[in-house]
């Protein structure tokens, strides 16, 4: 869940904007996992937006698709992407 400092989750409402207004309204909130050894909780220290499908940059921008799908759903769903290992290093 993404909640306020107290741990209030954020309702549904919130993300049903744009996701280039609700970016910025992310920083500082809390991400919040329960596990069997407690709660874990990291604040938010960068985001990244893009306008879907009109945004060359998105992941969305080329339809539909088995990955992307939850982009172009209803609000309140997170699209996490793994990065690690796909850079380079020059010798």
């Amino acid at each position: 869940m993404i909640a306020t400092l107290d741990r209030t989750p954020l309702p549904r409402r919130f993300f049903d904007r744009p996701a280039l207004e609700a970016a910025p309204d992310l920083l500082g909130r809390l991400v919040v996992r329960t596990t069997p050894d407690g709660p874990i909780a990291l604040s938010l220290t960068e985001v990244e937006a893009y306008d879907g499908s009109n945004d060359p940059g998105s992941h969305a921008c080329r339809g539909r698709t088995a990955r992307n799908g939850v982009m172009l759903g209803p609000p309140d769903h997170a699209y996490v992407y793994c990065t690690h290992g796909t850079s380079s290093r020059s010798a």
